[in-house]
């Protein structure tokens, strides 16, 4: 993984339906009210999901070293008719490409272990997309899963708040 150089970083969270999203929304006046709704954390979207998830790419982004045009987010898992936050995982693929992206590493960091769902979603699907639209290659990058460092620092929040 180490030695997989990628054009861009997509982060991809687990999609909810916007009807969660606006229920957030203490004052049902900011969460999904505009399209830059989630561009900074703020008093009126706090409890927001999509702007947390938004505020978690940025700081992973800069503690990574990458400018705002090496990454980007979205939200994969839509189901049924129901209309889920934006922008979407299976949509944004070829964009990237589009964009001459070549080499994309896909990250979901909504989830501490991998699980089927993503594993054959972004692992398979998202993978086989990305070929087909032309890409040359996606990576999926791990979870923390049962790395020591991650299961030390559970065990360590467990202990402070025992």
């Amino acid at each position: 993984i180490r030695s997989f150089a990628p054009d861009h970083l997509l982060m991809s969270y687990h999609g909810l339906p916007e009807r969660q999203i606006r229920k957030s929304d203490e004052a049902s006046s900011h969460c999904l009210r505009a399209a830059n709704c989630c561009a900074e954390m703020s008093q009126s979207n706090r409890w927001c999901y999509r702007a947390q998830c938004f505020e978690t790419s940025h700081l992973l982004a800069r503690a990574l070293g990458r400018d705002e045009s090496s990454y980007s987010v979205s939200f994969q898992s839509r189901l049924g008719r129901t209309p889920g936050i934006s922008p979407f995982t299976d949509l944004r693929i070829p964009e990237l490409a589009s964009a001459g992206v070549r080499r994309l590493a896909v990250i979901c960091p909504s989830f501490t272990a991998d699980c089927l769902e993503t594993l054959e979603e972004i692992g398979i699907r998202a993978a086989e997309q990305w070929t087909a639209v032309g890409g040359e290659a996606l990576r999926l990058i791990p979870c923390l899963n049962a790395s020591p460092r991650w299961v030390e620092s559970i065990a360590g929040w467990v202990r402070e708040r025992a």
